[in-house]
């Protein structure tokens, strides 16, 4: 009974010996560490996937990005260019309708029947209006030929702007010039002889008072409707622009002297300068 036990423990102890052996046996592969690696290697092998999706994501953004601003450089392009276009249509269209009243006015002072005109004898230049009211024959007849020529100059400007597609603005420089010339010549007369011009051309010399507001400086000065304003602080009036620039040029309030025309009565009214107060029209009436 004795032996037995002795050889129980034996054994046991033989056991536990070979087990400590086997435990720290180098050669024993450590299963631990195999599966730590594994996952670092998987671990890694995912990041670098990850890195990879995340570079070619960001390549696509850019992609995306450069062809929407390329659509948007295209659309805006294409708008400028439709704006253009349409800047283009209302420019022709304003210029059609400048050369359209032209058109209407001048074919109106080709086909109209002046014989409503004081003394204009049916003609474009009334050249005895000239000679009634002292010119001689042929100072009058240097005026007409320089009239006719000027309203040919502006048939032909008027014919050659169609004709060429001018804009606005040239057609107007062109007038200007034009204008430019008659003033020269205002220049070269007296007073009375550019008067006479404009009514024998069958243009405007004189401004009527159509109307006049009860408190207005006019009617202050004893201005009265049917009156025909002749001179302006000593400037000679010929239409009712050149009245208009004359009442906002110089000094505010000035007292100033008004020349009218009151069935063949000359009148001196004093004012002060600025708005008149009254309705007016331009009218050719004889000297």
């Amino acid at each position: 009974m004795q032996n037995s036990l002795i050889l129980a423990s034996l054994a046991l102890a033989t056991g536990v010996v070979i087990g400590i052996f086997v435990q720290f046996d180098p050669d024993t592969p450590d299963v631990s560490v195999s599966v730590t690696e594994q996952d670092q290697a998987l671990v890694a092998s995912d990041q670098t996937t990850g890195q990879v999706f995340s570079s070619n994501l960001a390549s696509d953004s850019l992609i995306a990005l450069e062809q929407r601003l390329e659509e948007e450089i295209d659309a805006r392009i294409a708008l400028e260019k439709k704006l253009a276009e349409l800047n283009r249509k209302i420019t022709d269209l304003d210029r059609n309708a400048q050369l359209a009243d032209d058109s209407n006015l001048a074919a109106k002072a080709e086909d109209q029947d002046e014989s409503g005109l004081p003394g204009s004898d049916q003609r474009w230049f009334n050249e005895q209006a000239l000679i009634e009211n002292g010119m001689n024959h042929s100072q009058a007849l240097e005026l007409k030929i320089n009239f006719e020529q000027l309203e040919l100059e502006r048939l032909y400007l008027r014919d050659q702007s169609i004709r060429e597609g001018w804009d606005r603005d040239r057609y107007r420089e062109a007038q200007q010039a034009l204008t430019s010339k008659e003033d020269e010549l205002k220049n070269q007369l007296s007073e009375s002889e550019y008067d006479s011009y404009l009514y024998a051309s069958g243009q405007t010399n004189r401004v009527a008072v159509t109307s006049v507001l009860e408190s207005a400086p006019a009617a202050t000065a004893g201005i009265e409707p049917g009156d025909h304003i002749i001179r302006y602080d000593n400037q000679r009036i010929y239409n009712w622009f050149e009245l208009r620039d004359a009442t906002s040029t110089g000094e505010i309030g000035e007292t100033i002297a008004v020349e009218v025309d009151r069935d063949g009565e000359i009148i001196e009214l004093y004012l002060a300068r600025g708005p008149l107060g009254i309705r007016m029209n331009s009218v050719s009436v004889a000297p």
